[in-house]
């Protein structure tokens, strides 16, 4: 329940300065470049992980990348990168 009061009175923060929500909340960013790379910022590991499909796992949702000859070129512990061709980026709640 802290870390939950916590993360409110930040997020609640970064709206009043105008600050993005990845600056310090670990709000994910997903940019998608073309139809040929997705960049995921602030990942917290990946769930499923295929030729079609890939799932991150990301604070208090998941993003799902859909396509075909997807891959994984890069991959750090809060950023990871998929190309291939994307038909869809989804974010579920």
């Amino acid at each position: 329940m802290r870390k939950d009061r916590a993360g409110k009175a930040l997020l609640k923060a970064s709206e009043i300065f105008d600050l993005p929500g990845e600056a310090g909340l670990g709000v994910p960013r997903v940019t998608v470049t073309g139809s040929h790379r997705v960049h995921i910022e602030n990942h917290r590991g990946l769930l499923e992980y295929g030729p079609e499909t890939i799932v991150a796992g990301c604070a208090g949702m998941l993003v799902k990348v859909r396509g075909s000859g997807l891959e994984i070129s890069a991959m750090s512990d809060l950023e990871l990168v998929v190309t291939g061709r994307i038909s869809g980026v989804e974010l579920i709640c």
